[in-house]
Formats: C-alpha cells, sequence, structure tokens
C-alpha cells in the first residue's frame, strides 16, 4: 500500500511539471524522460551488437549532458564544479549499506530477486571501460530531474522521490517487469545517492559511490 501511495502521489505531483511557468525546465524533464525511455528501445533496433554496444555506452551521458547544458546551463554546470571529499568517505557506506539492507529486506519478504541482464555479458573490460561512461548517464538523467524538479518549485525530498521511481522503473528492462523488486530495491539506492550528491553538490561524488556500489554487485558475475 505505502509503494501505490507513492506512485498515486507521484503521478498527482507530476501533473504540475508540465505547467509552463521555467519552460526550460519542463524541457529539460521532458527531454530527461524521452532520453531515458529511447535508450530502453536500442536493443529493439536492427544495429550490430558491436554498434549498439558503443552506442549504448554513451547515450545516456551524451544526450543528458548535451539536455541540461542547453536548457538549465548555470544550475546544470554547477554541479561539475564540486567534490566534497569528506562526503564520499561516508556517502559510500551509505549507498551501499542501503542497497545491500533494502534488497536483504525484500529478499527476506519476496524471496531471491531477480539479478540485472547485463550479467549476461559482463566482463572486466566493461566494468572500467564502458560502466563509467553508463553509470555516468544514469546520474545525469538523475541530476537532470532533480534540477528540473526543483526549478518547478518542488521539495528536495519530493524531487528526490520521484526521480527515484523513474530511475527503478527505468531498470525493467535489465531486470524484468517486477515493479515490487524495482522499487523496493533499486529506489532506496537512487535516494541515497540523491542524498549525497545534494550534500555534496557534485555529481562526481554521486557517480564515484554509484560505481562502487554497482561494482560490488557486478564481482559475483565472476564468480
Amino acid at each position: 500500500m505505502f509503494f501505490l501511495f507513492i506512485i498515486q502521489r507521484v503521478a498527482i505531483t507530476l501533473k504540475d511539471v508540465f505547467k509552463m511557468k521555467h519552460k526550460s525546465a519542463t524541457y529539460l524533464f521532458i527531454l530527461t524522460l524521452v532520453i531515458g525511455l529511447t535508450y530502453q528501445m536500442l536493443p529493439y533496433t536492427p544495429l550490430s551488437d558491436s554498434v549498439l554496444s558503443i552506442i549504448g555506452t554513451v547515450w545516456n551521458v551524451i544526450l543528458a549532458f548535451g539536455a541540461g547544458y542547453f536548457l538549465l546551463r548555470r544550475t546544470f554546470l554547477e554541479q561539475f564544479k564540486h567534490f566534497r571529499f569528506i562526503v564520499l568517505l561516508w556517502g559510500v557506506p551509505f549507498v551501499i549499506l542501503t542497497g545491500v539492507f533494502f534488497s536483504f529486506i525484500y529478499a527476506a519478504i519476496f524471496g531471491q530477486p531477480t539479478t540485472n541482464s547485463i550479467g549476461e555479458t559482463i566482463t572486466v573490460q566493461m566494468v572500467f571501460l564502458q560502466v563509467p561512461f553508463m553509470l555516468m548517464g544514469e546520474e545525469l538523467l538523475s541530476t537532470n530531474l532533480l534540477l528540473a524538479l526543483q526549478k518547478k518549485g518542488f521539495s528536495f525530498l519530493w524531487s528526490s522521490i520521484i526521480c527515484s521511481v523513474l530511475f527503478a522503473l527505468w531498470h525493467i528492462p535489465a531486470y524484468g517487469f517486477h515493479p515490487a523488486q524495482l522499487l523496493i530495491t533499486l529506489m532506496p539506492a537512487r535516494l541515497a545517492l540523491n542524498y549525497v550528491w545534494k550534500k555534496s553538490n557534485s555529481v562526481w561524488v554521486s557517480w564515484i559511490c554509484h560505481f562502487l556500489y554497482d561494482g560490488l554487485g557486478f564481482i559475483s558475475f565472476f564468480r
């Protein structure tokens, strides 16, 4: 019931996003949604695996950066100018423990969760040459939503909740249509990353936390 309430509340508050006050923020929100959704469609295109791998690696990071730069340039670029090491020190364990805790909660209630489909193809080379770009793309999609929603007058709390719900549902192609799993496991991890981003005012810090958290998960695929 709690998650149903969250989704209903998100749907209601999203109506306000499309009001034309602060047009640039509205456009950024919509364009970011389009970028994220079209990324999910890439596997269904006739592109070869090698081309798809290259495009998929840079799709979000290039398009989300371009959208943020051209629509909310000054605010968007601010997150690249800062790096708070102290936030990184507590942010890494905070994100990891949050993700592990809620994954444990889900497993205790519903059983073993489905695993990320990337596990079928992941290699050490991908972890260091492709994953960093892919995760920066996810960070920019998320921070674009946060910046756009806050520009529209939403509090950071509700901006973060909306962003985290969308982030979780964007992972349906990777985990399958298991909304309860996505909302219970991925949404809290995204909320933690959003908080780290807010406290550090740095996308670099949230990106590093994201990479280390996912990196721990990738280790299991190499056993």
